[in-house]
């Protein structure tokens, strides 16, 4: 026997016995993976169908909302906050149905629905929004320092002049026109020079004695 096939020899029994004293937990590790894989696959497949099913329950909450089936809307969006909280659409219905209630004249039931959806909203963006339209519930109910409140939890950059135009109105409701004029400001500051807005805002802040600088092109 050659060298070559005596080294070939020894390389085969060298893999053969680390198989045989590894070989459990090599076949183990593989289950698991496989296992694994197969958990994650399952797992993205559930979520996938989640969104589905809640998309649709959404869509059944849109129809009867605008239909004025306000008791079926009602339940429809306690179902999605019980059964989709991994989902923006309980976010989104809450929304949705406080535009309603306002419009209703039902400023008090807008809160409460708004204030009930906040906790769960995983989405930044969505729950402050929700913090906005539930500070202009707030002003309706005249509990302008609690609208304040909710106001200074905002601070993401998309709704700044959302924020400072509300902290504007809520300021000048109270009388402090001074501190409104700085609020309306800084709304006008973050507000694009070509924006349909900023004509009422700029009003505003004439109505509180502000003047109003042409912004550099």
């Amino acid at each position: 026997m050659s060298n070559d096939q005596i080294d070939e020899y020894e390389q085969g029994e060298r893999v053969r016995k680390w198989l045989r004293d590894n070989g459990g937990a090599v076949f183990g590790g593989i289950a698991l993976g496989l296992a694994a894989i197969a958990g994650f696959q399952f797992y993205q497949g559930h979520q996938a169908e989640q969104q589905v099913e809640a998309s649709r329950q959404f869509d059944r909450f849109v129809e009867a909302q605008d239909a004025g089936e306000s008791e079926t809307a009602g339940g429809l969006a306690a179902s999605l906050a019980a059964n989709f909280a991994d989902t923006p659409y309980p976010a989104l219905a809450a929304l949705r149905r406080a535009s309603t209630l306002v419009a209703d004249g039902k400023p008090e039931e807008a809160l409460t629905a708004l204030d009930a959806a906040i906790p769960g909203t995983r989405d930044a963006a969505l729950a402050q929004l929700m913090q906005l339209r539930a500070a202009r519930a707030e002003v309706l109910l005249g509990r302008h320092d609690a609208a304040l409140a909710r106001i200074e939890r905002v601070d993401i950059a998309a709704y700044r002049a959302m924020r400072d135009e509300l902290r504007g109105d809520v300021l000048a409701a109270q009388g402090k026109r001074d501190a409104a004029r700085d609020a309306y400001r800084d709304a006008l500051a973050a507000t694009d020079v070509a924006a349909p807005t900023r004509v009422l805002l700029e009003l505003k802040l004439a109505d509180v004695g502000g003047s109003i600088t042409t912004p550099e092109a």
